[in-house]
């Protein structure tokens, strides 16, 4: 007698995206995979929004209203911690609630974890809801100079059909590991929105599981759509500080030694760059981002200190993995400094 299939539990956060929502739930309810529970967040949304949920769902999903909106980061560990907890889950799987999930989403990503019971994480083929052919991510790309790039953003999605392992995953379309989580903890609250997912699931890898981008996970997404309706100056600072004190933090230390020419070019020339093209605004925040994360050194060296006895694998795996091209980061100035389009990785 063959085995149950593993229960999976898939989260949607809604803070005033009601339209965005029902598309999201509703491709989650459409899922092939037998076992799935799905849990809708509302987070502090106005206009009655959660009421409207949970008479249009009704006893197809387990709403969860919080009174006030804590961000990404602390609006989904509540629930997740209920799950773990609980037991019953061997996967959470993670869905922006502006992206709409093909059939087979979770069917494919549980495959890739079942394969593999090292497998912590598992990323998806994120597309341009407008432009199903194209990337919108297939993971993230971490450089060695402490940037995050959304991995194969505007190329073909017909490019990005291997299977790999990756350092991060996009948390709109992510799959984790319950006994992952249970042993490198949830998301930093302090983080709010953005780049949350990177340091979590870096903090996966520097704990020995691996981050897997299955490609044939596919998620549509409409880019923006939720993270539009906070960005400001602030917010573009405090991403920053975010992505800075994930990779200062998650990077083995030899690892991120050899990194420093990278780090400190990275972070000396993007400021000026921005400046001498025109976009001093960007550069301040640049700047204001990257010291906002040293001036917390003593929180940056409490979480290494926390982190040490949960570090597996070798060192010179995770430093190898970073990108080093120039022509990458190259693009990413290009599309931010040079054409002004926004890059938002949630």
């Amino acid at each position: 007698m063959s085995s149950a299939p593993p229960l999976v539990a898939a989260i949607v956060l809604n803070w005033n995206g009601l339209d965005d929502t029902r598309i999201a739930v509703q491709s989650l309810l459409a899922q092939t995979w037998p076992r799935l529970c799905v849990h809708v967040i509302d987070n502090g949304s106005a206009n009655g929004e959660a009421d409207r949920i949970a008479r249009e769902f009704g006893e197809r999903i387990e709403l969860h209203r919080i009174a006030d909106n804590l961000g990404f980061a602390a609006g989904h560990n509540g629930v997740l911690q209920r799950l773990l907890d609980d037991g019953a889950a061997r996967y959470i799987a993670l869905l922006n609630n502006d992206a709409e999930a093909a059939p087979d989403w979770i069917e494919q990503l549980v495959a890739a974890a079942e394969r593999d019971s090292e497998v912590g994480a598992c990323a998806s083929l994120m597309v341009f809801r407008s432009d199903p052919a194209t990337v919108e991510n297939a993971g993230v790309l971490l450089l060695r100079s402490g940037e995050a790039l959304p991995r194969g953003r505007g190329r073909p999605a017909a490019d990005f059909q291997r299977a790999t392992d990756l350092l991060a995953g996009c948390g709109g379309a992510l799959l984790l590991r319950a006994d992952a989580l249970r042993r490198v903890g949830l998301f930093r609250r302090e983080f709010f929105l953005v780049f949350e997912d990177v340091d979590l699931t870096l903090r996966l890898c520097a704990a020995g599981w691996r981050c897997r981008y299955v490609p044939a996970a596919v998620v549509a997404h409409a880019l923006g759509r939720s993270i539009g309706k906070v960005r400001d100056p602030a917010f573009d600072a405090r991403s920053i500080r975010n992505l800075s004190f994930a990779w200062l933090v998650n990077v083995p230390l030899p690892a991120l030694l050899l990194s420093l020419p990278w780090l400190c070019a990275g972070w000396l020339c993007a400021p000026l760059g921005c400046a001498l093209l025109g976009q001093p605004r960007y550069a301040a925040v640049l700047l204001r981002g990257h010291f906002r994360a040293l001036r917390e050194w003593r929180a940056l060296l409490a979480a290494r200190k926390a982190l040490r006895p949960l570090r597996r694998g070798p060192w010179w795996r995770v430093f190898a993995m970073h990108g080093s091209s120039l022509a990458a980061y190259g693009r990413f100035l290009r599309d931010v400094v040079v054409l002004r389009r926004r890059t938002p990785m949630s």
